[in-house]
């Protein structure tokens, strides 16, 4: 563990002076290549960190092709979310509140609950300022699978944030298990 940092046991994230309080989810690190797709598809899918691409994938909710690893045995990705300028009648937003989960908002989506294990995740704090967390082997960030949308798309599940967290990042964060 780097100085100064310490581990988050409850949640499984470290924190450190730089990024305490980025508890959204703006992006994702993933340590696997899906082999189905050439170097090309790879790159127009996300948008990469260019020397990294080999190790690990960055995905970004802002870019439209944006898709979170379900399973890295079977390189099953799928669709993040839907953006306001996308077409469709399924959510806008990459995000489902835990409050919301029993809502039939989101019922007739005919959700499934499933696990993601990125690497890390990123949420940009009030200033603007990207901030990753690393999160600890075997736990993952919790989403909603809509099967009734088209292309199965995931929606990050958020609960409120807390104390210095709340003050001086964003109200919500993703629901890590």
């Amino acid at each position: 563990m780097p100085p100064g940092s310490r581990c988050a046991e409850c949640l499984g994230y470290k924190i450190t002076p730089q990024n305490k309080g980025s508890f959204m989810c703006g992006g994702m690190e993933f340590s696997h290549h899906p082999e189905r797709l050439t170097d090309e598809e790879w790159r127009r899918m996300v948008r990469g960190t260019g020397a990294g691409v080999d190790k690990f994938l960055r995905v970004l909710f802002p870019n439209p092709k944006a898709a979170l690893l379900v399973n890295p045995l079977t390189n099953l990705w799928l669709p993040w979310g839907r953006r306001k300028e996308q077409p469709g009648g399924w959510p806008v937003g990459g995000w489902a509140r835990e409050e919301s989960l029993d809502k039939d908002y989101w019922k007739r989506w005919h959700p499934e609950q499933v696990i993601v294990y990125p690497l890390r995740w990123m949420e940009k704090d009030r200033t603007r300022a990207s901030r990753w967390f690393e999160l600890k082997e075997g736990h993952g960030l919790l989403c909603l699978r809509l099967d009734a949308a088209p292309g199965t798309p995931l929606y990050v599940v958020t609960r409120p944030a807390d104390g210095v967290y709340q003050e001086e990042v964003h109200e919500r964060r993703p629901v890590v298990m």
